[in-house]
């Protein structure tokens, strides 16, 4: 679904991502760990191309969205129409929810299909209506941001995501921006999301949802990638000195998600 090589990303004289190479399949929850720098969240935003690479090659389900010339340093220009046919093959969640202010959280799902894709109004409506209530937010559908709790408008923001009907969903870190006693209510929204099939590549700190939901766990390293495996590898037998480090407090937070998983 998911295919990236040799990318990389510089900003002027500094080399982000070094010659990543990613595939992920149809399906596959893939989580990116690693220290605040190694370039995780510059490689979620390559695949949509908010950030532009210097080099490299991205397919999503066969069609190369993104190449430049080996000999290229600042990317392909790329045309507004291509990068938004692009991006609505990727749902985006933020460590902000970015939602519109002055948009309901049942406007705010509907926004997306009806001005990109033009999509019927009273079928983005019926549909936007059930993904609020998978999120546990039907009785919020009317609204508006402020009203909402953090964990509710992240919820928002991923079935906003969902709405656009993307192959790739892409999380940067969606709980970072909560309170603690949220945390739980978006993990849980992104379990049943990946239960679904969703093909997901996800940035976290959460260790614990990532030993409990990934398929692989991918521990990026000054802007390479440095381990990838299965997380009972990866988080519980390292062999990285660094991804050691790194994991050390894992046991202190495996637990996190358990009860959620067991109610659901």
């Amino acid at each position: 679904m998911l295919k990236i090589e040799a990318l990389r990303l510089t900003f002027g004289q500094r080399d982000v991502l070094k010659g990543v190479d990613l595939t992920v399949n149809k399906g596959e929850v893939v989580v990116l760990i690693g220290a605040s720098g190694s370039g995780k969240t510059s490689l979620l935003r390559c695949i949509n191309l908010l950030n532009m690479p210097s080099h490299g090659r991205i397919t999503i389900d066969g069609e190369a969205i993104y190449e430049a010339d080996t000999k290229a340093r600042d990317g392909n220009d790329v045309p507004a129409k291509t990068v938004n046919r692009i991006r609505s093959r990727t749902g985006m969640v933020f460590q902000q929810f970015n939602l519109f202010p002055h948009m309901t959280a049942l406007e705010n799902v509907m926004e997306g299909p009806i001005t990109v894709k033009k999509a019927d109004k009273e079928a983005t409506r019926k549909e936007a209506l059930d993904l609020l209530a998978q999120m546990g937010l039907q009785e919020h559908v009317g609204k508006y941001p402020r009203q909402l709790s953090g964990g509710q408008q992240q919820r928002v923001a991923i079935a906003r995501a969902c709405a656009m009907h993307p192959q790739v969903m892409l999380f940067d870190e969606p709980t970072s921006a909560l309170d603690p006693e949220l945390v739980g209510e978006v993990m849980k929204a992104m379990v049943d999301l990946a239960r679904s099939g969703m093909t997901m590549v996800i940035v976290t700190h959460e260790l614990g949802f990532a030993f409990e939901v990934a398929d692989r766990v991918i521990f990026l390293d000054e802007g390479t990638i440095a381990e990838d495996g299965p997380p009972n590898e990866i988080l519980l037998r390292p062999t990285h000195p660094r991804l050691k480090s790194f994991v050390g407090r894992f046991h202190e937070t495996a637990d996190l998600l358990r009860p959620f998983l067991e109610s659901s």
